[in-house]
């Protein structure tokens, strides 16, 4: 028999010539993936340097010519005036008074002499258009522009406006012939500056007009459609441009970004040919390594050898329990209806025996049962010992109607069988607890539950017993039944059948602009009946899988929060095993992030038993979440043997009394003493306070002079099912 020393042994030189000829590979193959690398790196280099200097050169080209078309544009705006001096003062004296007609046709010569006008106007001192009664008050950027003209005595920041679909931008020129300081004001398309943009695009890039005040606006863009960009760009985005230049007198810098595409093909150019290399280089080196793994090659299988060993009983060499259980659930969904069936075989009172004859001969007859029995089940029903002296045999074809004569065959084998070699005037008998395989077996250790409570109630019942699991004995029933809910809870939690439901947490005074609920589960049965969950929680709870049933509510909650877009807070209960769940706190974080909650509308609500048993584990959960955002309260408080002295080390801001106290308060003066004290308790330590099970007006009017911060129960409002 191999010891667990040897095997490590035998697996650690296997593992240490291995490792040494890997390192040798991967050492050599990282050397030559280096320089591959280090020169395709180079290369890009070069690329980049060349790039950025095209994008200065044609970041200065776009506002060389911005400024060029600007100035032209001042020019004929003056040249306009020379020629139309004494038209514009006449419509600057008629002022108010001046008539459209004389206005437009002013503006179609004006259009006629320069491309892109809008509209024009004079700006008097006070910054305000002299034919307002035509074109209408200007937008309050043109304003804030205006008066910046004016102040500053020239324009120096300009940029586009926008009023619904349309865009513009400004001019202010100093008036000809004007006594005082007045502007003629100009109001252009912005066609060229796009046209600009388009003209200097290059391959790979993408030209923006973007604000230096505000940089998270696009201002314009060279893309092919006619509307102007209006584009608003998160931080991250704004990182995403390669270049950027200032275009002086003006609000603008031009911006370049590469094309998404760019970087994905100058690494594939460069580092494909690399590749190539490398490949065949390293597929030289992969042959020495193969070489070197050949001559481990019986180590290795001596290796596998000893895994198997992991794997089987060391003294039967049987599959262990839990290969046993695997190979169930991997064959589970082949198992024809009406067919497949699972024994476990008991060996009577096989430890008084072993006393008797020595642990040498027990062994050795434990060895021949197994021998005997493997012999005499076909070859595809598999065997296994789950313990000292119990043997468990999966049959996948027995036919069900055949189950209980088979078991009695293995019985009445057992009973027969000689160990008059190993142990004289001795012979064994044995109970055999036999159950039928179904849609009912959740899984394997479903199965292996099922199994052990019938052998179990089979040896209550004597020796030499066979014992069918789908019988009526009482403890089997109630067995099966549990089964059942907990088959229903796994099938609800890969798919429909929990619902949410909500009750309303009402605060006893003052004013209330947004409700408190407590959050709750329901099962629906599969009669379409709800399932209560005094029944089905306990059942997840012994099978290990309550944080999965908190899991589905916090995040099933967290939804219709989302959903929902109120402020109502709500509250969640966990079970002592969600604390426990080390990956509770990421999964909690994770969903609040992923569905956009605000932490502060959820607490959680954890037993005060199991905070006061689990001190440690609680406090930890309880502070990682509450840095979140998420509040506490400590749910039946008042159960406990320790609450007062442990309260003050549990940082919880809410305390729920335990419905025992509250349930008939108006006639227990105990009651109301102790609920009393718990109140006072919770107000020195700036904690607010809750009462469950309110029924009556009478008990509500009593929690309320008593000072209780909320009250919930059936008084105020019945649990109503929750689906947003």
């Amino acid at each position: 028999m191999v010891t667990d020393n040897n095997l490590n042994s035998r697996v650690s030189y296997v593992k240490k010539e291995l490792k040494s000829a890997k390192t040798q590979l991967f050492f050599a193959v990282a050397i030559l993936l280096i320089l591959s690398l280090w020169n395709s790196h180079n290369t890009i280099k070069v690329h980049q340097d060349y790039q950025s200097s095209l994008m200065d050169s044609v970041t200065q080209q776009v506002v060389n010519e911005y400024q060029s078309h600007l100035i032209q544009l001042r020019q004929e705006i003056d040249k306009f005036q020379w020629r139309n001096q004494a038209e514009l003062m006449d419509l600057y004296r008629q002022g108010d008074l001046t008539e459209r007609e004389d206005y437009l046709s002013l503006l179609k010569t004006f259009r006629s002499e320069l491309d892109n006008v809008r509209l024009f106007s004079i700006i008097d001192q006070q910054g305000q258009g002299v034919f307002k009664n035509i074109t209408g008050d200007f937008l309050a950027h043109c304003k804030e522009e205006i008066y910046s003209t004016i102040q500053n005595g020239g324009q120096e920041q300009l940029f586009l406006h926008r009023s619904g679909a349309s865009v513009h931008y400004d001019l202010l020129q100093p008036l000809m012939g004007a006594q005082d300081l007045l502007y003629i004001f100009v109001a252009f398309e912005p066609t060229v500056f796009k046209e600009i943009l388009e003209k200097y695009r290059l391959p790979q890039q993408e030209l923006f007009l973007l604000r230096q005040d505000r940089k998270v606006e696009i201002e314009l863009n060279e893309k092919g459609s006619s509307r102007f960009s209006d584009e608003q760009l998160s931080e991250t985005q704004l990182t995403e441009f390669s270049y950027l230049k200032e275009i002086p007198n003006t609000r603008w810098n031009v911006a370049i970004r590469l094309s998404d595409n760019y970087a994905s093909d100058l690494v594939m150019n460069n580092y494909l040919w690399s590749l190539l290399i490398w490949i065949t280089f390293s597929a030289l080196l992969l042959f020495s390594y193969c070489s070197q793994k050949q001559k481990s090659y019986g180590q290795l299988k001596a290796i596998r050898q000893l895994e198997f060993s992991k794997s089987h009983d060391n003294l039967t060499g049987l599959m262990t329990r839990q290969v046993f259980v695997d190979y169930f659930e991997r064959v589970k969904s082949s198992i024809e209806s009406e067919q497949g069936v699972a024994f476990v075989i008991d060996l009577d009172k096989f430890q008084l025996f072993n006393n008797s004859v020595g642990f040498t001969k027990g062994d050795s007859t434990l060895r021949m049962i197994a021998d005997f029995i493997k012999d005499i089940i076909p070859e595809e029903a598999k065997f296994s010992r789950i313990s000292n002296d119990q043997f468990a045999i999966l049959y996948p074809t027995l036919a069900h109607r055949d189950a209980l004569d088979y078991a009695n065959v293995l019985r009445s084998s057992v009973e027969t069988l000689d160990i008059s070699d190993i142990a004289k005037n001795f012979s064994l008998t044995s109970c055999i607890a036999v159950v039928q395989l179904n849609d009912d077996i959740a899984d394997g250790e479903h199965l292996m539950s099922s199994l052990l409570l019938t052998i179990k109630s089979a040896k209550h019942k004597g020796r030499n017993q066979v014992l069918l699991y789908q019988s009526d004995d009482p403890e089997l029933v109630q067995h099966a039944s549990e089964m059942e809910i907990y088959r229903q809870v796994q099938k609800a939690l890969k798919g429909r059948g929990f619902e949410l439901y909500r009750q309303e947490i009402r605060r006893n005074k003052g004013a209330v602009s947004n409700k408190v609920y407590e959050v709750l589960i329901r099962l629906k049965g599969a009669d379409g009946n709800i399932i209560s969950p005094a029944i089905f929680i306990p059942i997840a709870e012994q099978n290990s899988i309550a944080n999965e049933l908190d899991k589905w509510v916090i995040e099933k909650t967290l939804i219709n929060i989302a959903a929902s877009q109120s402020k109502d807070h709500y509250c969640i209960n966990l079970s002592g095993q969600t604390l426990a769940d080390v990956g509770m706190i990421d999964f909690v974080k994770q969903k609040v992030n992923q569905y956009g909650v605000t932490p502060e509308l959820v607490t959680f609500e954890i037993t005060e038993t199991f905070a006061i048993t689990h001190l440690e584990s609680a406090i930890g959960f309880i502070n990682e979440i509450t840095q979140l955002g998420c509040r506490f309260a400590l749910d039946d408080f008042g159960s406990g043997l320790s609450s007062f002295s442990y309260l003050q080390k549990l940082p919880v801001q809410k305390l729920k009394i335990d419905g025992v106290f509250i349930k008939n308060i108006t006639e227990n003066p105990r009651n109301q003493a102790f609920v009393s004290t718990m109140v006072t308790l919770a107000k020195s330590m700036d904690m607010e306070t809750v009462a469950e099970f309110v029924e009556t007006l009478e008990e509500s009017t009593m929690l309320v002079e008593l000072g209780l911060d909320y009250c919930q129960g059936y008084y105020f409002h019945k649990p109503e099912p929750w689906d947003n």
